[in-house]
């Protein structure tokens, strides 16, 4: 099999691949921004189409970048809500998923009920812990963010992709440092901010903080 064209603008990184960082770079006058996020080596961003090899690439990633400062200015514990097996937040919420209760026809009110409650627990979650809200019209890793231990878990399952899609990291999940993913973030958004001349708005993400 040939190897995949590579279709990647020479980046920028803040912080270290080998550890966390994130890479970009800023292209064009309308907003348009190519972004990586690198754990231990590999680009959870990076992802095969059609026999060439890209990273998220977007014009206007306001409410991503939104999002990403929202989580590392308020980031506190708050585990998967439901008790079931997995090592990583994204193997936790596919087991639940799995495990929800099955609906036919003849079901009962209550039965409905039971049903929409169940997923609403870790719906509810979700929203505060991926970033899929905010990507826009962007081809973007199903990623989960969660703080535990003075650590941040970034966990992903791509393993449906759309489109012939084929992400570089599949499924799976990685542990960094907290205070280097905060400064990480932190200094990736201000850089942002500063090259395109704008400030984002935390109040335009979905994420919920009560």
């Amino acid at each position: 099999m040939p190897e995949a064209k590579e279709i990647i603008a020479e980046e920028t990184f803040i912080g270290e691949p080998s550890g966390f960082a994130i890479g970009y770079a800023f292209l064009g006058d309308d907003r348009c921004t190519e972004l990586s996020m690198w754990a231990d080596g590999s680009n959870l961003l990076g992802f095969t189409k059609e026999g060439c090899h890209y990273t998220t690439r977007w014009p206007y990633l306001e409410d991503l970048v939104a999002w990403l400062n929202n989580y590392a200015l308020n980031m506190a514990d708050d585990p998967f809500p439901i008790e079931v097996d997995g090592r990583y937040a994204a193997e936790k919420d596919a087991n639940a998923r799995a495990l929800a209760p099955d609906l036919d026809d003849d079901s009962s009110d209550e039965e409905l009920e039971a049903f929409d409650a169940y997923f609403d627990r870790f719906d509810a979650w979700a929203w505060n812990h991926t970033w899929v809200s905010e990507r826009g019209g962007a081809i973007l890793s199903n990623m989960y963010f969660e703080y535990k231990d003075d650590m941040v878990e970034l966990s992903w399952d791509n393993r449906n992709p759309e489109h012939g899609i084929v992400y570089d990291c599949e499924f799976g999940g990685t542990h960094v440092d907290a205070s280097t993913f905060r400064a990480v973030v932190l200094q990736f958004v201000d850089t942002y901010e500063k090259h395109w001349g704008i400030k984002v708005d935390n109040d335009s993400t979905w994420m919920r903080n009560g």
